[in-house]
Protein backbone atom coordinates (compact mmCIF):
# COMPACT_ATOMS: atom_id res chain seq x y z
CA UNK A 1 0.00 0.00 0.00
CA UNK A 2 1.18 4.00 -0.86
CA UNK A 3 2.34 5.61 2.07
CA UNK A 4 0.35 8.24 0.92
CA UNK A 5 -3.17 5.80 1.06
CA UNK A 6 -1.91 5.07 4.18
CA UNK A 7 -1.77 8.52 5.41
CA UNK A 8 -5.27 8.89 3.85
CA UNK A 9 -6.57 5.88 5.71
CA UNK A 10 -5.17 7.05 8.90
CA UNK A 11 -7.70 9.81 8.76
CA UNK A 12 -10.45 7.30 8.82
CA UNK A 13 -8.98 5.17 11.86
CA UNK A 14 -8.18 6.42 15.47
CA UNK A 15 -4.47 6.81 14.48
CA UNK A 16 -0.86 5.46 14.11
CA UNK A 17 -1.58 3.45 17.47
CA UNK A 18 -4.33 1.02 15.22
CA UNK A 19 -1.89 1.04 12.14
CA UNK A 20 -1.25 -3.00 11.43
CA UNK A 21 2.16 -4.56 11.73
CA UNK A 22 3.35 -3.40 8.21
CA UNK A 23 2.39 0.27 9.13
CA UNK A 24 -1.28 0.34 6.78
CA UNK A 25 -4.87 1.03 8.23
CA UNK A 26 -7.22 -1.18 6.31
CA UNK A 27 -9.44 0.94 4.46
CA UNK A 28 -12.52 -1.83 5.42
CA UNK A 29 -12.19 -1.40 9.14
CA UNK A 30 -11.03 2.68 9.14
CA UNK A 31 -14.04 3.18 6.55
CA UNK A 32 -16.64 1.34 9.32
CA UNK A 33 -15.07 3.41 11.57
CA UNK A 34 -16.09 6.76 10.06
CA UNK A 35 -19.58 5.91 8.90
CA UNK A 36 -19.71 5.58 13.00
CA UNK A 37 -20.92 9.21 12.63
CA UNK A 38 -18.88 10.39 15.46
CA UNK A 39 -16.02 11.26 17.74
CA UNK A 40 -12.68 11.67 16.24
CA UNK A 41 -12.50 9.51 13.15
CA UNK A 42 -15.01 11.75 11.38
CA UNK A 43 -13.77 14.67 12.71
CA UNK A 44 -10.25 13.71 10.71
CA UNK A 45 -12.02 12.94 7.73
CA UNK A 46 -14.14 15.72 7.37
CA UNK A 47 -11.26 18.30 7.72
CA UNK A 48 -9.71 16.85 4.45
CA UNK A 49 -10.02 18.70 1.28
CA UNK A 50 -11.78 17.71 -1.68
CA UNK A 51 -8.50 17.76 -3.31
CA UNK A 52 -7.43 14.78 -0.78
CA UNK A 53 -10.42 12.79 -0.96
CA UNK A 54 -10.36 12.30 -4.74
CA UNK A 55 -6.92 12.10 -4.82
CA UNK A 56 -7.33 8.12 -2.90
CA UNK A 57 -10.87 7.24 -4.12
CA UNK A 58 -8.92 5.08 -7.15
CA UNK A 59 -7.80 2.88 -4.04
CA UNK A 60 -10.60 2.16 -2.51
CA UNK A 61 -12.76 -1.47 -2.83
CA UNK A 62 -16.04 -0.91 -3.83
CA UNK A 63 -17.44 -1.66 -0.36
CA UNK A 64 -15.51 0.85 0.66
CA UNK A 65 -16.48 3.78 -1.60
CA UNK A 66 -20.30 2.86 -0.37
CA UNK A 67 -19.26 3.67 3.05
CA UNK A 68 -17.44 6.81 2.71
CA UNK A 69 -20.57 7.54 0.27
CA UNK A 70 -22.98 6.95 3.19
CA UNK A 71 -20.79 8.84 5.37
CA UNK A 72 -20.33 11.98 2.77
CA UNK A 73 -23.98 12.28 2.37
CA UNK A 74 -24.75 12.50 5.85
CA UNK A 75 -22.47 15.22 6.96
CA UNK A 76 -20.94 17.08 4.24
CA UNK A 77 -22.42 16.41 1.41
CA UNK A 78 -20.14 17.85 -1.12
CA UNK A 79 -21.40 17.33 -4.50
CA UNK A 80 -17.64 16.87 -6.24
CA UNK A 81 -16.71 14.37 -3.67
CA UNK A 82 -20.07 12.48 -4.07
CA UNK A 83 -19.94 12.65 -7.85
CA UNK A 84 -16.49 10.73 -8.10
CA UNK A 85 -17.61 7.88 -5.21
CA UNK A 86 -21.00 7.59 -7.63
CA UNK A 87 -19.00 7.41 -10.66
CA UNK A 88 -16.61 4.87 -9.16
CA UNK A 89 -19.32 2.41 -8.36
CA UNK A 90 -20.73 2.90 -11.66
CA UNK A 91 -23.97 4.64 -10.88
CA UNK A 92 -25.33 6.59 -14.19
CA UNK A 93 -26.07 10.63 -13.74
CA UNK A 94 -29.79 9.59 -14.83
CA UNK A 95 -31.33 6.61 -15.73
CA UNK A 96 -30.71 5.39 -19.58
CA UNK A 97 -27.34 7.42 -19.77
CA UNK A 98 -25.43 4.45 -20.45
CA UNK A 99 -27.37 4.51 -24.03
CA UNK A 100 -27.04 8.20 -24.75
CA UNK A 101 -25.06 9.06 -27.49
CA UNK A 102 -22.95 12.30 -27.23
CA UNK A 103 -25.99 14.32 -28.69
CA UNK A 104 -28.27 12.36 -25.94
CA UNK A 105 -26.11 13.69 -23.49
CA UNK A 106 -25.69 17.25 -24.29
CA UNK A 107 -29.68 17.71 -24.84
CA UNK A 108 -29.53 15.84 -21.24
CA UNK A 109 -27.71 18.83 -19.68
CA UNK A 110 -29.38 21.47 -21.64
CA UNK A 111 -30.71 23.91 -18.79
CA UNK A 112 -29.61 21.56 -15.85
CA UNK A 113 -28.69 22.61 -12.32
CA UNK A 114 -24.75 22.76 -12.21
CA UNK A 115 -24.82 19.82 -9.72
CA UNK A 116 -25.73 17.69 -12.66
CA UNK A 117 -22.60 18.75 -14.93
CA UNK A 118 -20.30 17.99 -12.19
CA UNK A 119 -21.81 14.17 -11.85
CA UNK A 120 -21.67 13.59 -15.71
CA UNK A 121 -17.95 15.24 -15.76
CA UNK A 122 -17.09 12.57 -12.99
CA UNK A 123 -18.64 9.53 -14.59
CA UNK A 124 -17.82 10.19 -18.27
CA UNK A 125 -14.00 10.42 -17.33
CA UNK A 126 -14.43 7.27 -14.79
CA UNK A 127 -15.75 5.75 -17.55
CA UNK A 128 -16.31 6.47 -21.17
CA UNK A 129 -14.39 9.54 -21.27
CA UNK A 130 -16.05 11.03 -25.02
CA UNK A 131 -14.38 14.36 -25.39
CA UNK A 132 -17.53 15.96 -26.61
CA UNK A 133 -19.09 15.51 -23.41
CA UNK A 134 -16.19 15.65 -21.17
CA UNK A 135 -16.50 19.23 -23.27
CA UNK A 136 -20.10 20.10 -22.61
CA UNK A 137 -20.15 19.07 -18.71
CA UNK A 138 -17.03 21.67 -18.72
CA UNK A 139 -19.35 23.89 -19.65
CA UNK A 140 -21.32 24.77 -16.35
CA UNK A 141 -23.38 27.39 -16.51
CA UNK A 142 -23.74 30.14 -13.71
CA UNK A 143 -26.91 30.90 -12.02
Amino acid sequence: MKRSTRTFLRHFGRGRGDAAADGSQPATAALREAGAGSGPVTTRYDKLTVDQVLAHLEELAPRDLARLGDHERSHQNRVTVLAHIDARLGQEPWPGYDALDVDGVRFGLDGAEPERFVIVLAYERAHRNRAGVVLAAQQTPTR
